[in-house]
């Protein structure tokens, strides 16, 4: 009996002992990672956007080389590097064939990495180099919140913040989805930032600003709190590793909710959004005559579509001749849910500029059977988004040049 306690006392030990040696280990990582991670964000936030040159980019990719990458060529003219921090679990992923990652998981070895404090974590920044200056950059934070109990079934999630710069805040073939509304533009139009759909094992805030934004703006949209990585209590909400994101109310419908309910004894809104972020956004810009107003009405509701005559392009590639005939259908309003919006007409004889964006012109077919204009005027056809129709006039034609003004030549795709 003697012994058969005496070996009880030693596994219990040993037990104890190993389960300790395995939260230090694991603490001393993430602090590690934290500590690493708080000195290249600030070493980011010394750069700024056209005027920190090559100088200051190598002195980076010196500093980080053993955690940074590029592909192809890095030259002053032109180079694409990244930087990524992980911590342990993250490198397992990464370099474990599929039947370890299996069995790893079949014995819930990352429940209890996180139940030791661990935290799956990723810190990642990128930067572009053109013509000897910095003209992109892009942080990503990721960080795990783990489960609340000792329930092995529970698999916690994923918290993650993205923010990248980006010439326009729009769309565009070569670029990454721009979330967040165009709407917010009214109230900053530096930044858009929304959540994506569908994750449902994560909470995401994705931020796109302006590269010409203010520096202490920028400096606000990228500040994170990174004790995220180390909090034996984790972190729970997008906000919690991002403060800037308290305002926006992403993950928080019930306070949206609220704000919108606020406006509906307001009348709808007409345009708010400044121009000139329209214009920086925008990637054509044209002026057109209105030359007649048509109607057309589908179940009882009244669509507004104008012909108009394509006069000159004050901005892209001319995709109608000048001199001919398109058909826009400008911006019909919106009632169905607060916050409501105005609608927009054409008056004839009137010259306006117009402000497409790329998904909102094309042939019929695109539109569909009740997107379609009548057919009186056979021309293509334009849907103008919100505060896509302006009357031409000289304080019209200065506040796109503000816009025009902020937008560049970048050689390659944006940062995704």
């Amino acid at each position: 009996m003697k012994w058969i306690i005496r070996t009880l006392r030693i596994v219990c030990v040993t037990a104890l002992a190993l389960i300790l040696l395995a939260f230090v280990l694991v603490q001393f990582q993430q602090n590690l990672l934290r500590w690493r991670a708080e000195r290249l964000m600030a070493d980011v936030h010394r750069l700024r956007l056209y005027q920190s040159n090559w100088a200051d980019a190598q002195q980076l990719m010196s500093r980080w080389g053993a955690w940074g990458h590029y592909d192809g060529n890095c030259t002053a003219k032109d180079c694409r590097y990244a930087i990524l921090l992980t911590d342990q679990s993250e490198r397992v992923l990464h370099f474990s064939n599929p039947a370890t990652i299996k069995w790893l998981t079949r014995l819930k070895a990352y429940t209890l990495y996180r139940w030791l404090g661990g935290r799956d974590s990723i810190v990642y920044f990128a930067f572009v180099v053109q013509d000897g200056t910095i003209w992109r950059t892009h942080v990503y934070v990721g960080v795990f919140a783990p489960p609340g109990s000792l329930d092995l079934e529970d698999e916690g999630y994923l918290l993650i913040v993205d923010a990248k710069s980006q010439q326009a805040l729009s769309d565009s073939k070569d670029g990454a989805h721009v979330r967040g509304s165009e709407d917010d533009l009214a109230l900053h139009p530096y930044y858009r930032a929304g959540r994506p759909g569908g994750c449902t094992s994560c909470m995401a805030v994705g931020i796109t600003y302006s590269t010409r934004t203010p520096q202490a703006e920028i400096d606000r949209l990228t500040s994170f709190d990174l004790s995220c990585l180390t909090r034996f209590f984790s972190c729970k909400m997008p906000e919690d590793l991002m403060p800037a994101a308290k305002e926006w109310h992403i993950y928080h419908d019930d306070e949206l909710y609220a704000i919108d309910q606020l406006s509906k004894s307001l009348p709808p809104k007409a345009c708010d959004i400044p121009l000139w972020a329209l214009a920086r956004d925008s990637g054509t810009v044209l002026v057109v005559d209105g030359v007649a107003v048509l109607q057309e009405s589908h179940d009882g509701a009244s669509n507004e579509w104008a012909a108009a005559k394509v006069v000159t392009y004050i901005k892209g590639v001319p995709r109608w001749p000048i001199g001919s005939t398109v058909k826009i259908q400008p911006f019909g309003g919106q009632m169905t849910s607060p916050p409501f919006q105005q609608e927009e007409h054409v008056a004839l004889g009137k010259r306006y500029v117009i402000l497409p964006a790329e998904d909102t012109y094309g042939t019929p077919e695109a539109f569909g059977p009740y997107g379609r204009p009548p057919e009186s005027v056979d021309a293509e056809e334009i849907r103008l988004p919100r505060c896509g129709l302006q009357e031409d006039s000289p304080e019209v034609r200065r506040e796109l040049e503000k816009g025009f003004a902020q937008n560049d030549n970048l050689r390659g795709p944006e940062l995704r």
